[in-house]
């Protein structure tokens, strides 16, 4: 964004004031600029107009001074419009200050992208610090068990009591800032999305004006930017890609339900529109992954089950799938029921209760390993050809990425009500 800003520098030959108090807070204004002292130049543009409100230099000047100088958060309350629109007051030509203004809006954009994205891997970093933290939290609680009891002599039962407190303790803390750190990471994440698509009124303008642009400098400084913010959305598509890949990973189509869900509504996975819509929103509504996407679950869906036959064995798929499951609860209810009620049998008479613990334990995962192998027997040939073709399909979607080249700004969806650049496009 630097070299943008100084083709400032051109405000002062292209703009000749003849008010020399005018000029020469120009001068000042320009220089401080070009030097990365931003908010001097900010007071000196402003000075400046108010020696002249009508000439349109220092209004194109504060425009740039404040797209560098402001903060972040403040960064999407900007007023450019009004700015430029005080400019294009006379008859002269701002053309290429515009596209330089746009490209520094730009950049701004695509710097803040790539800082929540880093800051969202951050948070995920931590939350998986604290998830062991809490894991270590539980083991030192379950090594403390093994020293209390009531055979134990009284200085064990303390060591004991304090393992299980102080592991408890810390693995609650720790689960408690995994989640805390979730949120933070989910937050910033939305403000990634966010930010993205309010820079899509500005990039499809870039798009639009990069035709337009004579000076070869310029030229070059601004796809250098455009590239910037590319690589910024790039970044959070990989982001993006990989949310979806682990979501369509956990939905089971396995579960006869499930087939019936996409069946139904093939938008029932809501990761899946959320990424088709982030696609059209970065202009990208006509890559290969929507084809991919569109085929899997309105074309190949629906063709594997498109008979009454398969619809009804799936019927009672689903009814077999459901009373292997409720097999299989029951079974560890009765092995958890078990276990209470014979522990206390067996540690009045012998005080020993491992074998009582691990033949409730055998029970329960016995039930487990029966209802999971019914349930996966219950499948129809249907469902097992679309296990296949979704497996493949999530391999194929996890292996496709984009370039710089696949960007179309022409495509970009700018159907957003904030954009305050109308002055740019005129």
């Amino acid at each position: 964004m630097k070299d943008l800003l100084k083709f400032s520098k051109y405000l002062e030959t292209d703009f000749v004031n003849s008010n020399p108090t005018y000029q020469s807070k120009m001068d000042l204004a320009i220089s401080s600029l070009v030097t990365g002292d931003y908010q001097k130049a900010k007071n000196m543009f402003d000075a400046a107009i108010e020696i002249d409100s009508q000439f349109p230099s220092a209004w194109l000047g504060k425009a740039f001074s404040e797209i560098a100088y402001v903060e972040d958060e403040h960064f999407n309350s900007l007023t450019i419009d009004e700015y430029l629109s005080r400019a294009m007051r006379t008859t002269d030509n701002i053309l290429k200050y515009k596209v330089a203004i746009a490209g520094c809006l730009a950049y701004r954009h695509a710097v803040i992208i790539k800082k929540c994205v880093l800051a969202v891997e951050e948070a995920l970093r931590q939350k998986k610090e604290a998830e062991k933290a809490k894991s270590r939290g539980i083991t030192t609680a379950i090594v403390g068990s093994m020293f209390t009891g009531k055979d134990k002599s009284i200085g064990s039962n303390i060591v004991g009591g304090a393992l299980i407190a102080g592991g408890a303790s810390y693995a609650m803390q720790s689960h408690l800032k995994a989640k805390e750190l979730e949120l933070l990471g989910n937050s910033i994440y939305t403000s990634a999305l966010s930010q993205t698509y309010l820079s899509t009124p500005i990039i499809h303008l870039c798009g639009t004006l990069e035709d337009k642009i004579e000076d070869s400098n310029l030229r070059n400084n601004f796809n250098v930017v455009m590239d910037s913010w590319k690589d910024s959305v790039i970044y959070l598509y990989n982001k993006q890609r990989e949310q979806l890949v682990a979501r369509l990973k956990k939905f089971s189509v396995s579960e006869a339900e499930n087939i019936q869900k996409l069946l139904n509504d093939p938008n029932s996975i809501q990761e899946v529109g959320e990424f088709v819509a982030f696609m059209k929103i970065i202009g990208l509504s006509n890559h290969k992954i929507f084809d991919l996407l569109n085929k899997l679950f309105k074309e190949t869906l629906p063709k594997h089950f498109d008979n009454p036959e398969a619809k009804s064995a799936l019927e009672e798929a689903k009814k077999k799938q459901k009373n292997a499951m409720a097999l299989a609860g029951i079974t560890v209810v009765a092995g958890t029921i078990f276990y209470f009620v014979r522990v206390q049998q067996v540690q009045a008479e012998y005080g020993d209760t491992n074998s009582t613990v691990g033949l409730s334990l055998a029970i329960d995962i016995a039930g487990i390993v029966i209802g999971v192998w019914l349930s996966q027997k219950a499948r129809t040939t249907e469902m097992k050809d679309f296990e296949k073709v979704y497996a493949q399909a999530i391999n194929d979607i996890n292996s496709i990425s984009i370039t710089r080249n696949d960007f179309n700004l022409n495509l970009i969806d700018t159907q957003n009500s904030n954009n305050n650049n109308n002055a740019l496009g005129n």
